[in-house]
């Protein structure tokens, strides 16, 4: 095993992934676990955090769950429609995601963060068959190494896309829609209520320097077929629904409203480019 990783060694950046390794680590040993990720569990044990600090975000700790579990039941989707895709995570953090999916045998999985943050990961999860990347998701280098594969491609973008502006977010979509030319997208959407209010968030609220923002969400995910031809948005999943049975009992009769629901929820989205 690996020494132990401490604090110290992560920037702010590689420290906001630590919240969702943390949840899917205590989710390991729940009997009614809405995921089991036996790799989380084991890396936790490897970074010398105090991870106490979120032991109360009872939204957020299922809520990461949930989520990836649902980002996990898309790309099972997609992959049975193209099994020799190429899967590109983008933020990856510390997702065992290649792993928990039992490695599957794609034409290339890549995990692409910046270049701190993969430091972090190859230290404790070393490629296993997919391919790690550094650099910035609106470099173009990646996707041009990403498109040469010539094959159905995949992006996955969990828990990242909230924290850029509009106009990066659609200069994003640009970019994709001009260098791969088959290309589906599953990516989540905070509630736009969120959008500057990350301090009031149960777990992002614990962190004690420099704290990111949410900074972009949209009522209608439709609305992003606006921006550029060829762009649909085929699937709009609500967190809720998968997990919100684990929050606490106030919320989970606020989340039963159709009014809750468009407030609050969160919202997990496919988008094709055509």
């Amino acid at each position: 095993m690996n020494a132990p990783l401490s604090s110290e060694s992560m920037s702010t950046l590689s420290e906001t992934m630590l919240i969702t390794l943390w949840a899917k680590a205590v989710e390991y040993d729940r009997p009614d676990a809405l995921i089991r990720d036996a790799v989380a569990a084991d890396m936790l044990k490897q970074i010398d955090y105090d991870f106490s600090i979120f032991a109360k975000s009872k939204m957020s700790q299922p809520g990461c769950c949930g989520r990836a579990a649902l980002f996990d039941e898309e790309i099972k989707r997609f992959l049975a429609e193209y099994p020799d895709a190429v899967v590109v995570q983008l933020g990856a953090g510390l997702d065992a995601r290649f792993e928990r999916l039992g490695k599957p045998a794609v034409t290339a999985w890549y995990d692409l963060d910046l270049s701190d943050v993969i430091e972090v990961r190859r230290h404790l999860l070393p490629e296993s068959g997919n391919v790690y990347l550094s650099g910035s998701m609106f470099d173009e280098e990646w996707a041009k190494t990403v498109a040469a594969h010539g094959k159905p491609v995949l992006l996955v973008i969990e828990g990242v896309l909230m924290y850029f502006k509009l106009a990066e977010v659609q200069a994003f979509f640009a970019m994709i829609g001009r260098l791969l030319p088959r290309v589906s997208v599953i990516f989540d959407m905070v509630p736009t209520i969120a959008v500057g209010r990350a301090k009031h968030h149960d777990a992002l609220g614990k962190m004690s320097k420099n704290r990111p923002e949410f900074e972009w969400s949209l009522k209608e995910p439709k609305e992003m077929e606006q921006w550029q031809s060829g762009l649909r948005v085929s699937r709009v999943l609500f967190l809720s629904d998968y997990c919100g049975h684990r929050y606490p009992w106030l919320f989970q009769m606020i989340y039963r409203t159709k009014w809750g629901r468009r407030v609050f929820d969160q919202r997990i989205i496919r988008v094709d480019l055509v």
